[in-house]
């Protein structure tokens, strides 16, 4: 079968899947981390953002979110805590595939959420995404005499594996988007991260990702282990076959493939521009004035010291890039 085929049962299966088992983000007790866990200062920051298009809307009383790839809400929670001044006129959609996360909603604060299987039908003033097109099932490329072929997935005695097909036409844009690669070399095929973008785009008047990646160029250059990842329990691998079910799978995005986007900035330079900086100087006044108690005041002030740096660090989260569709 397709790779992308694979990777969707994989990941999404009902009854197998990771994501519709055991797989999320977290702490000790999940998968991975992302920003949203890091600590509550990447959702305040989110959160001034959207005080900044609730105001360029108007201020409407009925200011629609949808954030897909929600998990069990973190990011909604730390913006409750955040207190922007939308809170009161927001509905926030929360849209996650794995029924068990969204079993977990129903503990989320307020009563101005939804919880969906899929992006809601009504129109939105915005559709955030973190870390979710790495996630979308992607087909995988090989470059071959003629082309560009699909790499399947195949059972050989009892065990699968990957092979290569026929060059295939289907994958002729990849020839322009990475020109001077050699034979063998792999890519990622983004078919339903950019079928995401193009869906969320006739919904929301703003579309904004966070996510890690490259151009098809730069991803064939580091080879398939190099942009092709697996995770359980926080551990690392690259074999997509092994603990299927077991482990997350997921792949740099190939950006150049997606829709072009009205603006693009890397995750630090995002932040830096919603004012994380204001807040890091809070936080470490409040550090300064209150260390010598050790408070809950003080703690938090500095947590949101640690949690600024790993949020900007430039060979780490501050160099994912953030990117904007708007309508």
């Amino acid at each position: 079968m397709p790779f992308e085929t694979f990777l969707e049962r994989a990941l999404y299966d009902d009854e197998h899947g990771f994501y519709a088992t055991t797989g999320r983000a977290g702490g000790r007790t999940g998968d991975f981390i992302t920003s949203v866990e890091v600590g509550p200062l990447f959702a305040a920051v989110i959160s001034g953002w959207l005080d900044r298009v609730w105001d360029s809307c108007g201020q409407p009383g009925d200011f629609r979110v949808a954030e897909a790839g929600a998990g069990v809400g973190t990011l909604y929670r730390g913006i409750n805590r955040a207190q922007p001044a939308c809170l009161s006129s927001l509905t926030y959609t929360l849209v996650e595939r794995s029924a068990p996360m969204r079993e977990a909603h129903d503990g989320l604060p307020t009563t101005t959420w939804r919880s969906s299987a899929g992006l809601p039908a009504q129109h939105q003033h915005v559709v955030l995404a973190n870390e979710l097109l790495d996630n979308l099932a992607f087909g995988i490329a090989e470059r071959v005499e003629g082309g560009w072929a699909p790499v399947l997935v195949d059972v050989a005695e009892k065990r699968l594996g990957l092979r290569t097909g026929h060059a295939n036409q289907d994958l002729a844009a990849l020839a322009t988007l990475a020109p001077v690669v050699s034979t063998g070399s792999r890519v990622p095929v983004a078919t339903q991260a950019r079928s995401w973008i193009d869906e969320a785009r006739t919904l929301a008047d703003h579309v904004v990702v966070f996510d890690y990646g490259a151009t098809t160029a730069e991803l064939a250059e580091r080879g398939q282990s190099g942009w092709l990842r697996t995770y359980a329990n926080h551990a690392r691998s690259s074999d997509p076959l092994a603990r299927v079910g077991s482990c997350d799978i997921t792949c740099d995005v190939a950006f150049d493939q997606l829709p072009e986007p009205t603006q693009q900035w890397s995750q630090a330079a995002w932040l830096d521009e919603n004012g994380i900086e204001r807040r890091v100087e809070r936080a470490r006044k409040v550090w300064s004035e209150r260390a010598h108690v050790g408070d809950l005041t003080a703690v938090a002030a500095r947590s949101a010291l640690g949690e600024a740096e790993a949020l900007t660090d430039e060979t780490g989260l501050g160099a994912f890039r953030v990117l904007e569709w708007r309508n």
